[in-house]
């Protein structure tokens, strides 16, 4: 549904409201801080490399003798490319699509009753549903963006749910793709979970939550990951809801130990496993419930991330990820317009410092 199709469902004549500023708003869902997930890099052009050096190869040998045989010790060297895309939001509004609704209350008069600026309509219910749309869309791009996203149906098949235009996710390839890819190539990188195999929504919930799965999903992802990801600066585990969920039934009934879960920013929960912080990202089971279901089961819906938002890099031409929003009345087709549009790219540092459970 969207925005005039919720405002057709309030009509002006039901007596009960007149005035937009009494709405109450719709339950919507409190995301996760967007960034708290990666780490921004500004001026960034496309095709431009990020690089980075590390440690010196083992030095010091027995003995001090003359003449030494001088060596040249190797500093391994790293770099990748950035790969900048575009995105827009190109918006309209017609006044005519909010007659004989309460919106109507809230129109100009005259010949200024087309232009929807600096009016209720535009303050109260465009403005913050515009501004939660903005944030989800950047979750979207950051996580699930693919370059070649496909839907299920097509020849070939893709991820994406039937019906959902592809082009909402081809700015960039997200995270999630980039991270797939490595642990494609190095399989000592993931923990396969199996209830991501299971042929129905319904198996695939049921058996993430038996006995000891959860527990031995977690435990895999620590012993098996680089022993230098816990010693980075914001490192943890970034898992669905779906997967912390499970952990927390599966603690309390092998050990009686309860999993508390602190919220300390809007929508993100934090809690801790073996000296781990685990962050509980339900943004990610909203998005692969809506943008990678079959309508039978789902595309991967338990998923962890072990790593840094430090090696989790977005970058961006412009100095801030979000860009501005312009607004106006076209006088001419008479209608409101909102635009903005911008580039972004994401680029996972390190391949060795992640470790995957999918």
């Amino acid at each position: 549904m969207n925005i005039l199709d919720s405002v057709k469902n309030l009509t002006k004549d039901n007596g009960a409201v007149k005035d937009l500023r009494d709405l109450l708003v719709l339950t919507n869902f409190v995301d996760e801080a967007l960034e708290q997930f990666f780490t921004f890099r500004q001026n960034v052009a496309n095709g431009e490399k990020l690089g980075w050096t590390g440690e010196m190869e083992d030095i010091g040998w027995a003995g001090a003798p003359c003449n030494p045989v001088y060596k040249t010790p190797t500093i391994p060297a790293a770099e990748k490319t950035w790969d900048i895309g575009q995105w827009s939001t190109p918006l309209k509004w017609c006044y005519e699509d909010f007659m004989n609704t309460i919106a109507e209350y809230a129109l100009k008069t005259g010949t200024d009753i087309g232009d929807l600026t600096s009016t209720d309509i535009m303050d109260v219910i465009i403005y913050p549903a515009l501004d939660l749309a903005i944030k989800r869309m950047f979750w979207r791009f950051i996580w699930f963006g693919d370059k070649a996203a496909a839907n299920i149906a097509e020849e070939g098949g893709g991820n994406i749910t039937a019906g959902f235009d592809v082009e909402l996710f081809k700015p960039c390839d997200g995270f999630f793709k980039q991270l797939f890819a490595v642990t494609a190539s190095n399989a000592a990188q993931r923990t396969t979970i199996a209830a991501n195999a299971e042929a129905s929504y319904a198996l695939q919930m049921s058996k993430i939550k038996e006995t000891g799965v959860a527990i031995g999903i977690f435990d895999s992802i620590l012993e098996n990951a680089d022993p230098r990801i816990s010693g980075l600066d914001g490192a943890g585990l970034f898992v669905t809801k779906s997967l912390g969920d499970a952990l927390t039934k599966d603690l309390k009934r092998e050990y009686k130990l309860i999993l508390e879960w602190e919220q300390i920013f809007k929508g993100l929960d934090v809690s801790e496993y073996n000296g781990t912080p685990i962050y509980r990202v339900s943004i990610w089971d909203r998005m692969i419930q809506k943008y990678q279901n079959d309508g039978k089961k789902l595309n991967l819906p338990h998923r962890a991330v072990f790593g840094s938002p430090k090696q989790l890099f977005i970058g961006s031409p412009a100095g801030q990820i979000i860009s501005d929003l312009e607004l106006w009345f076209n006088q001419d087709e008479r209608v409101t317009k909102a635009y903005s549009a911008g580039r972004l790219g994401c680029l996972i540092g390190e391949d060795n410092l992640f470790q995957l459970a999918y």
